[in-house]
């Protein structure tokens, strides 16, 4: 993440009231924007120290997480309901929905440990963020290289195992900016049925329904794990049918998780 992808555009919907707390509601975003670029550094260079403290621990992307986690109380987002991951901290391909920009502060502090996160090469570039995600074991790719791209994922299993972690992992590839779930890359479900290992699938309630950041208090925040999906006798043949199945099961938990804080909003 870059003071560039904090500047990006966040959900308010437009019956925000018009003041709140004695703050016209048109300002805080711009705040709370103002407020996270800074509270980011802050928790690149304390991550950073943690790091180098204690280079490539199986726990420091668990431990860096949640110190950006506690941007959440910036951002005025209550966050509640996740249930222990059904796996502990053993092995699997975690997927989860990637919404925008304040995904950061707000769901990463639900990671379990022992795992690392699977981020595309240009991010080692970013100053200090860049060095953190290589000292937290975190693992590159380069996904402009299409034509390799099995080959990738094949190396990424091997290297998985060899570890014995996790891997979380936004299988739409990018931002949904308030779109709804995008289809998914087939990279992710590769990875998994090459190292043999179970899909956790994680559905977080939606931002830009949800979360209107006008508000002192701004909303609600929903996150689960669904049951594992054993990846056991798969091939190559089975990518296909194990994204589409995996994205089904995810629509429908965001979908639960959205009309539970509809209810009791009472709408």
């Amino acid at each position: 993440m870059t003071d560039q992808h904090l500047a990006d555009p966040v959900y308010c919907p437009n019956n925000a009231n018009p003041i709140v707390l004695g703050i016209e509601s048109p300002m805080l975003p711009a705040l709370r924007a103002a407020l996270l670029i800074p509270y980011f550094i802050l928790g690149c260079t304390a991550g950073l120290l943690l790091c180098i403290v204690r280079p490539f621990h199986p726990n420091n992307t668990r431990d860096c997480a949640k110190l950006f986690s506690w941007g959440r109380y910036i951002l005025g987002v209550r966050m509640t309901g996740l249930n222990e991951s059904p796996v502990g901290n053993g092995q699997a391909v975690y997927l989860a929905n990637h919404q925008d920009s304040l995904d950061v502060f707000i769901y990463p502090g639900l990671l379990p440990g022992n795992i690392a996160i699977l981020g595309k090469k240009d991010l080692m570039y970013i100053p200090v963020f860049g060095l953190l995600f290589w000292l937290a074991r975190n693992i590159f790719i380069d996904r402009g290289n299409k034509s390799k791209a099995w080959e990738t994922m094949a190396t990424v299993a091997n290297l998985v195992n060899k570890r014995a972690c996790a891997l979380y992992i936004f299988p739409e590839g990018t931002r949904s900016r308030g779109k709804g779930l995008l289809p998914f890359k087939s990279g992710a479900f590769v990875l998994a049925i090459e190292a043999g290992i179970p899909v956790v699938p994680i559905c977080y309630s939606s931002t830009h329904k949800n979360i209107d950041l006008g508000r002192w208090k701004s909303g609600r925040a929903l996150a689960k794990y669904l049951e594992p999906i054993s990846t056991e006798g798969m091939t190559k043949d089975d990518v296909k049918a194990l994204a589409e199945r995996c994205h089904a099961l995810m629509a429908e938990g965001i979908a639960e998780l959205d009309a539970q804080i509809a209810r009791e909003n009472g709408n």
